[in-house]
């Protein structure tokens, strides 16, 4: 057809792709979208945050430090006179230490107590179970985004063909508009309205072609398919052996606000913990060399360490106070979202049906119509040929069985984007 010709040009020229049903280009489209691949991306960036939030409940602080100082002036202190046989009452300065000094110590501060850490711990949890169920979710908007494009151009393509053979049943008309005017049987103006009618049809197949191309370029950025790789659509359209799915719960979206809301009440939790008191293992352990001479490693090492528990109870800031207070409200809100979407959830499960129930009695009904627009036109057409009917009649029986036609195309294709959209509701969940 010398419109896939037009839809398929490009700079270059590379394989084509064609597809003839919604699912071969959904999993087609799993292996280009980076849409994808990032949810994939945060799924293991969630497990990596929970493996440190686990570490994070004991939080081992270990460090390690070595020094070298030079006690340019040391310290001088005063003692008795007496005591070096000085007389009574007098006193004397004496400086103590060790000009150079070389330490090495060693430290480690284990959480034994650790509440904020727990529920850093829970956090992590709930927000690797969002993440998922998020993923899931922005997967199931991302293909009925994709069914919708999809579909666009499987209606766009069918209205072409459609507009394709009104061009030429509008061609038929103006033949026999001309050989009447030709035999003087009908007025110039038959002419003209017969071929302002034949000219409004070529134009509208040109601008259904551009949409056509349109749509395919949103498809691409849908799926986040390359400009050079080349794809057809060629679904057929056939509803008649179509039976109405069974469409079932699905929880995904409260999922995520459910989640949402359990993560701000344990976040809320959390931010009252950080005002309860820590209960730390300490250790330690010191190496020192004390020399006069200026000297880094010579000299006897004395050694030092201790181990014990620490206490340390934190005191309200107004940071502390603020993000108590944001939280509280926070989970406020979480709550009212989830009771939200619980009821949204139920009203969108009772859309599906509703929505497959109404586009299958829209075919029924645009079928009869078309079959009448048809008989209709057949019959003023023949009218008009014996001279028994005036062409504008006969246009608008045309123009009108040109809409029937694209009322069934839609309706048809309505039926497929609802079937399409109960399909992924039952799948992605």
């Amino acid at each position: 057809m010398i419109f896939i010709g037009c839809l398929l040009m490009t700079n270059a020229v590379y394989s084509q792709q064609t597809f003839h049903s919604l699912n071969s280009f959904l999993h087609y489209a799993d292996t280009k979208s980076i849409s994808l691949q990032s949810n994939s991306t945060q799924e293991q960036k969630a497990k990596k945050a929970r493996l440190a939030a686990l570490v994070s409940v004991a939080d081992p602080l270990q460090t390690n430090n070595a020094s070298f100082t030079d006690n340019t002036k040391l310290p001088v202190t005063i003692l008795p006179g007496n005591a070096f046989g000085g007389p009574a009452g007098s006193s004397k300065q004496i400086q103590l230490g060790s000009q150079y000094n070389t330490a090495i110590q060693n430290t480690l501060d284990v959480k034994l107590l650790n509440l904020e850490g727990w529920k850093n711990l829970k956090l992590s949890k709930i927000n690797l179970e969002l993440t998922e169920t998020d993923s899931k979710l922005n997967k199931k908007s991302l293909y009925e985004n994709i069914a919708s494009a999809y579909y666009n151009i499987i209606q766009l393509q069918e209205q072409l063909k459609s507009t394709q053979k009104s061009s030429a049943v509008s061609d038929s008309l103006l033949q026999i508009v001309q050989n009447k005017y030709a035999a003087g049987q009908v007025k110039q103006q038959d002419v003209n309205d017969s071929k302002v009618n034949l000219l409004n049809i070529q134009e509208n197949e040109k601008q259904i072609s551009y949409l056509i191309n349109q749509n395919y370029l949103s498809l691409k950025i849908l799926a986040d398919i390359p400009e050079s790789e080349s794809i057809l659509l060629d679904e057929k359209m056939d509803t008649a052996l179509l039976i109405k799915p069974e469409v079932e719960k699905n929880s995904l979206s409260s999922s995520v606000y459910k989640l949402k809301e359990q993560y701000a009440l344990q976040d809320y939790i959390r931010t009252k913990t950080t005002f309860l008191p820590t209960l730390s293992f300490v250790a330690n352990q010191s190496l020192n060399q004390y020399n006069q001479n200026f000297t880094i490693a010579g000299g006897n090492w004395i050694s030092s360490n201790y181990v014990g528990l620490k206490l340390s109870l934190p005191l309200p800031t107004s940071k502390t106070i603020t993000n108590k207070v944001n939280a509280q409200f926070d989970y406020q809100l979480a709550k009212q979202s989830a009771s939200q979407a619980a009821i949204k959830e139920e009203l969108e499960h009772q859309k599906l049906n509703i929505d497959w129930e109404k586009a299958q009695s829209q075919v029924k009904t645009n079928a009869e119509i078309l079959n009448l627009q048809k008989d209709t036109y057949a019959k003023n057409k023949n009218l008009y040929a014996e001279g028994l009917q005036s062409i504008d009649r006969t246009l608008n029986s045309l123009n009108t069985l040109i809409n029937a036609d694209y009322n069934l195309i839609s309706s048809k294709v309505s039926v497929l984007m609802a079937q399409a959209k109960i399909d992924i509701n039952n799948q992605i969940k």
